[in-house]
């Protein structure tokens, strides 16, 4: 059974500590606790996406962006008995002086916690693409790979490209055994159980690279394809993050069709627009709520093709990256505190 995670916070100390050996003492290894009570610190953690089962808060602390996040029940702690201090029906409220014991009875009783057993969602899979190389999808794909793990989420990354050389930004370069390659030749049955052994872990899990590319090694480009079907049926991961390359084929649009969301990376220049705009007249991105469109490496210094170039207008930006200085000496860890990285891992959670 998979934990649930609660966050509890509160800037009154002695006042959380009983609250917090009820919750240890209730859910014993079935709960992740997270105890928060500087509000500093709070601020700090909620500049990034968080996912978590339930969130108990002071109304100190409280504020109606929290509900951005990805937290299946939020609990306010309120100064008066009347319980309406957030004014908002979908948050529930809890006298704040009434018994440890009172307000665990109540988040139990109002939450997935009170289940039994952790609720499960269905895995996300994100597919990150660009009509033309170079304009930095691997570092989008890996930035939100590493931010949404931050956030308490399960994230499998899979380096989805006929070369992969997405390794240069990892602590560990090092490929695939050759004695491992034979496993993908064989679809059949639970091939993501057959392969778990070698996921590696950077903060977020990943597929380590193929030593060389796959026509070199005898695979064809849809393994990629029975990897992602074969992870997402272990409900193992609540997102997995598939980087592609720029070549548009039948095994590119069978990717499109099972992704769940689909992120389409582009630069402001007018190479990059013309070639997004090439790629729109094959792909159908009217679904608004699985296409979305992210400009990386932006700059309000540089000319903006997005508004000059003709059918420009076709490009809905969702989210703009900025350029980021001194990228070449940046870890996976520094990308992902990069608030433009964090405001993309939204549009997933």
């Amino acid at each position: 059974m998979s934990k649930s995670t609660v966050i509890l916070a509160d800037t009154d100390e002695r006042f959380l500590s009983p609250i917090e050996v009820k919750f240890l003492e209730e859910l014993d290894d079935n709960v992740e606790l997270e105890v928060i009570t500087q509000k500093e610190y709070f601020d700090e953690f909620f500049s990034s996406p968080k996912r978590a089962d339930v969130l108990v808060v002071s109304e100190e602390l409280y504020s109606s962006e929290l509900q951005k996040h990805n937290i299946d029940s939020i609990f306010v702690l309120t100064e008066g008995e009347e319980e309406n201090g957030t004014e908002e029906l979908i948050i529930n409220s809890i006298y704040k002086y009434t018994s440890p014991k009172e307000i665990f009875k109540q988040v139990l009783a109002l939450s997935s916690l009170g289940n039994g057993t952790k609720k499960e969602k269905e895995t996300v899979v994100v597919l990150v693409y660009s009509a033309s190389g170079g304009v930095g999808k691997s570092t989008v794909a890996l930035g939100i790979s590493c931010a949404l793990a931050k956030s308490f989420n399960k994230v499998l990354y899979i380096n989805a490209q006929r070369l992969n050389s997405f390794q240069n930004h990892l602590k560990n370069t090092a490929t695939l055994p050759n004695s491992v390659v034979g496993e993908f030749t064989n679809t059949t049955g639970n091939l993501f159980g057959r392969i778990n052994h070698v996921i590696r872990n950077e903060g977020f899990d990943y597929l380590p690279p193929f030593s060389m590319a796959l026509p070199s090694i005898g695979l064809d480009y849809s393994i990629y394809q029975e990897i992602i079907k074969s992870a997402k049926a272990t409900k193992k991961y609540d997102m997995i993050i598939v980087d592609t390359d720029v070549t548009f084929d039948k095994e590119k649009t069978d990717l499109i069709t099972i992704a769940d969301k689909v992120f389409i990376v582009l630069n402001q220049t007018v190479n990059s627009v013309f070639t997004t705009n090439v790629l729109l007249k094959n792909i159908s991105c009217n679904d608004n709520e699985k296409y979305y469109f992210i400009c990386n490496n932006f700059s309000e210094k540089r000319a903006n093709a997005l508004i000059t170039a003709v059918n420009a207008n076709n490009i809905i930006i969702n989210e703009y990256v900025k350029h980021f200085e001194g990228f070449d000496s940046m870890s996976l860890a520094d990308l992902a505190k990069e608030p433009d990285i964090q405001k993309v891992s939204y549009l997933i959670v």
